[in-house]
């Protein structure tokens, strides 16, 4: 009698559940701390240093508003991230746990997921660079060695980068 299991398609079903697996693993924000996890604590940390190029900008009231709308929209983006990162993730659970469930529209709903955060970082980081785009010359220059310095720290350039949630400058 011939085994239905042959190799390839027990090696097709291993990659196929790892990444299930991995994908669902890497959405799942309680595994990293109560209350918000570490999108939350990334986010508030980027904010404490931005905090300081801040006090260091000595920024007009133009430039004041296009911060404070910069950083609002940042905070509440990355809030409304996480939720339907934990919202994605109980529908990606009960899809899967039931009998013959179609993993490709699970997997099509995981890239949903995550161009919809490509486009709200980017929309983030555009606020950013509004705020860059209003300083003179010498506030620009700050905000340049401050992104150097988060750079020469091994940190992703603070959060007007492209993978980060918010920031100021792009250089």
């Amino acid at each position: 009698m011939k085994s239905k299991f042959t190799p390839r398609v027990l090696v097709s079903a291993l990659i196929l559940a790892l990444g299930v697996g991995g994908a669902a693993y890497a959405m799942n924000p309680e595994r990293c701390g109560p209350a918000g996890g570490r999108m939350e604590q990334h986010m508030e940390y980027h904010m404490k240093e931005m905090s300081r190029l801040h006090d260091e900008l000595k920024l007009n009231a133009r430039q004041q508003a296009l911060w404070q709308d910069a950083e609002q929209f940042s905070r509440s983006s990355m809030r409304e991230m996480g939720e339907r990162m934990r919202k994605q993730r109980e529908e990606t659970l009960a899809m899967v746990s039931k009998p013959g469930a179609d993993l490709r529209a699970v997997l099509t709903q995981m890239d949903e997921l995550r161009d919809a955060g490509r486009k709200q970082r980017e929309a983030a980081r555009d606020r950013w660079l509004t705020v860059y785009d209003a300083l003179d010359a010498a506030q620009k220059e700050k905000a340049r060695l401050f992104l150097k310095s988060k750079l020469e720290r091994g940190g992703p350039g603070g959060p007007w980068h492209s993978a980060a949630p918010a920031g100021p400058a792009r250089d």
